[in-house]
């Protein structure tokens, strides 16, 4: 029985599709090509071993693209405004939340810290950027916990039981994580080893072709007039 190979993609990969889905989306106002970027990060999520995540989000951006094609025309004032506001700016930012929420949980610290070394970046960046990329998911184990703590113990909850110690944990977090990029030498100016394989795939090469596409059939339609 032959061995179901598994799908990866590098991290520069997915920091490339971030930055031009941004350019994507600030670029064009149609909605096709906003379906198509949808669509696109939905697929790659998807292969990516997060079908469920994938499904909400699609769930999600009909439900925005149902509100602002049918309901908001029978609106008008404010009201229009303000709906039309908040759907058609969070169906926009879609596409990079996707990416982004791809990018912290399938992205270990280690390979992170080593495709920064890879590329080069100094350790003014390297440092922080490595704490900030483990303490997002540090804060949601936080979360967590207190709410379960207070569960336990009968607290009825609210913001204030949850934010004051939430607030404290991540000062605490946040000195903890720092702490322990420094104990494993990430500040030392000595070349640095990682057991962490930094290369590209097939699936990477087929991204970047296909990005690469899409971008120059983006700016042919652009330069036309049809986006």
């Amino acid at each position: 029985m032959m061995e179901k190979r598994e799908v990866k993609f590098d991290l520069r990969t997915k920091l490339m599709l971030i930055l031009v889905v941004n350019l994507f989306l600030l670029l064009s106002h149609s909605l096709a090509f906003e379906l198509v970027l949808v669509f696109g990060c939905l697929i790659l999520i998807a292969i990516d071993g997060q079908p469920k995540s994938a499904f909400h989000f699609l769930i999600a951006f009909f439900i925005m693209l149902g509100i602002d094609q049918i309901i908001t025309p029978y609106m008008s004032g404010f009201i229009f405004t303000l709906v039309s506001f908040i759907t058609v700016a969070l169906r926009k930012f879609l596409p990079c939340f996707i990416l982004g929420k791809w990018i912290l949980t399938k992205t270990e610290v280690s390979e992170f810290v080593a495709v920064m070394w890879k590329l080069r970046l100094p350790q003014t960046a390297i440092i922080p950027l490595s704490v900030v990329f483990r303490y997002f998911p540090t804060i949601k184990e936080e979360w967590d916990s207190i709410r379960a703590a207070m569960k336990m113990r009968g607290i009825h909850i609210s913001l204030e039981h949850i934010m004051v110690p939430l607030l404290m944990s991540a000062v605490n977090v946040s000195e903890e994580l720092s702490a322990a990029a420094l104990c494993r030498g990430l500040d030392s100016p000595e070349p640095h080893t990682s057991l962490v394989q930094v290369r590209f795939h097939f699936s990477d090469i087929l991204v970047w072709c296909v990005t690469g596409a899409l971008a120059i059939t983006a700016l042919i339609l652009k330069g036309v007039g049809i986006l």
